[in-house]
């Protein structure tokens, strides 16, 4: 018997066959179940309930809920272009920058109730520390120094952070909402606008790394 069918509220009708358990199916599932019911509304419980499971069932694959959050930002990292980025060598140290924050871009849009887990994991923890290291190190075969890259990745960091939290944040939140008039200030939120940011940040480095 699968996992998924240790309880019946009717012994009577059996429960449809399901695929077994397995850390992978789980986190995908948490996935799923973030962006349709949001990030606030995960639990270990909600998420056995959704996979028809008992909640015992899950810490056979995660050891808790934190456990669980490790799992997705890994899973989420897989799924965007951020690692295949990261191990390219791009002609410019700009070309590198561009790639690997629209990237980042890209996955917000992807996953906008999501983003959030990957974009506020502490820098110190894997795999979101071997990431930034590749970044560094992208930047290095690129031509920035060493000192230099680290002060780089901190600040478009800071800013495509903070930018792509708060407009993927909008985006979950106006889900099924009446849309937002357009209007000067609404623009600032827009991929454009952090696309234009992101330009002005390049350009202050190239003056900066200029002699």
């Amino acid at each position: 018997m699968s996992e998924c069918q240790e309880f019946q509220s009717n012994p009577e009708r059996p429960v449809p066959p399901t695929a077994p358990l397995s850390r992978a199916s789980i986190t995908d599932a948490a996935i799923d179940f973030i962006e349709e019911k949001g990030l606030t509304k995960l639990s270990m419980r909600a998420l056995a309930s959704t996979l028809g499971c008992g909640t015992m069932s899950l810490y056979s694959h995660v050891k808790n809920r934190d456990d669980l959050i490790a799992a997705i930002v890994q899973e989420l990292l897989e799924r965007s272009r951020l690692l295949q980025v990261t191990g390219t060598t791009y002609p410019t140290w700009q070309e590198q920058i561009r790639a690997s924050l629209f990237a980042y871009r890209d996955l917000a849009e992807a996953y906008p109730a999501s983003f959030e887990l990957l974009a506020l994991a502490p820098y110190g923890v894997a795999p979101v520390a071997e990431h930034l290291e590749g970044i560094v190190e992208s930047l290095r075969r690129a031509g920035v120094p060493t000192d230099r890259a680290y002060v780089v990745l901190g600040a478009l960091d800071a800013y495509a952070t903070g930018f792509l939290m708060v407009w993927a944040r909008t985006q979950a939140e106006a889900d099924g909402t009446a849309p937002v008039e357009p209007s000067p200030l609404t623009e600032l939120r827009t991929l454009a606008a952090f696309d234009h940011g992101l330009d002005v940040f390049i350009a202050g480095f190239e003056r900066e790394f200029t002699p």
